[in-house]
């Protein structure tokens, strides 16, 4: 089944997941590599800070106020 990929509005990557469920393809890329789903209360956050990179070295899994708060650093720089 082919894919086709598009951004939501914030600027991330999104797919039509085979049941017609729009997703977001680093989330997805995130749970294939940890083998399961984001638990609730966590986040995926892109490393790099690219939301269009979804290589899954650039991903990582944080709890959602780490999530808010790495966000928060970045944006005071």
């Amino acid at each position: 089944m082919a894919f086709t990929f598009k951004k939501n509005k914030s600027g991330y990557n999104t797919f039509k997941d085979s049941d017609g469920t729009t997703r977001s393809v680093h989330k997805r890329v995130a749970e294939k590599k940890m083998g399961g789903p984001v638990k609730k209360g966590y986040e995926v956050h892109h490393r790099d800070g690219n939301k269009t990179n979804n290589k899954p070295s650039n991903l990582t899994v944080v709890k959602k106020s780490t999530h808010r708060k790495l966000h928060a650093k970045k944006s005071s720089w």
